[in-house]
């Protein structure tokens, strides 16, 4: 099993839906970076950078990577295969792999664009920058491991790859009409959407996400992959 997660690991990083998720990211950031720098200059750069276009899309970016890819293996039967090989490991496995796929895919964007504006004077507060380069650990994480337990619900290879966006609008839109303004999405991937610092309820909703995903695949994914 170790040896299954090592070289899934690895394959991550040799998709190229895993790199075209990263370059629209970095499109995304420098579109954003350059306007600002254009507009308004460099104060504060780093943080409205990120807050700009990149919050939008960024569940879509997420589950990108993965979201395709195992749809296509399940039409070639290569879940129910490796299942066999190595029993419900296999699922557990993969899930991973999917949550480390679209937590890489925001943080490497992330990363380049805080090397950037550190360049050029335009991170401001270190601490509070430094810190939040936790959350697109944590956002893509959560939002690519919904996008895999979805594969388990349906056989349209879009559907994990538009599904978490559309559920992210309609959380956007829903939240502050039900009260929910604290858990306001975009400030999962960017607090400084609302000018709001780090705290604990940025965790909260891709924690439920991961909860989610995993609940899918525990609940569904043997019966899946059994009736394919």
């Amino acid at each position: 099993m170790m040896k299954f997660l090592k070289t899934d690991l690895r394959r991550v990083f040799t998709e190229p839906s895993f790199w075209l998720s990263v370059a629209l990211g970095l499109a995304l950031y420098f579109g954003a970076m350059a306007y600002l720098l254009i507009t308004s200059g460099n104060q504060g750069l780093y943080s409205r950078s990120r807050a700009l276009l990149y919050p939008f899309a960024a569940p879509l970016l997420a589950a990108m990577p993965y979201s395709v890819m195992i749809m296509t293996e399940r039409k070639t039967r290569f879940g129910t295969l490796m299942s066999v090989r190595l029993g419900g490991g296999y699922r557990y496995a993969r899930f991973f792999t999917v949550g480390i796929s679209g937590a890489a895919a925001l943080l490497i964007p992330q990363l380049v664009l805080f090397d950037i504006c550190a360049l050029l004077g335009g991170i401001g507060d270190w601490g509070e920058a430094l810190r939040e380069l936790s959350l697109p650990v944590t956002f893509g994480f959560g939002w690519a491991a919904i996008a895999y337990g979805l594969t388990f619900l349906n056989r349209q290879s879009y559907i994990p790859l538009v599904m978490p966006q559309v559920l992210y609008l309609l959380c956007v839109y829903a939240f502050p009409h039900l009260g929910l303004e604290r858990f306001y999405p975009p400030l999962d991937i960017a607090p400084s959407v609302y000018g709001a610092a780090l705290s604990a309820d940025r965790f909260v909703l891709p924690g439920l996400l991961t909860l989610a995903g995993f609940l899918l695949t525990l609940l569904f994914g043997k019966f899946s992959l059994d009736s394919e």
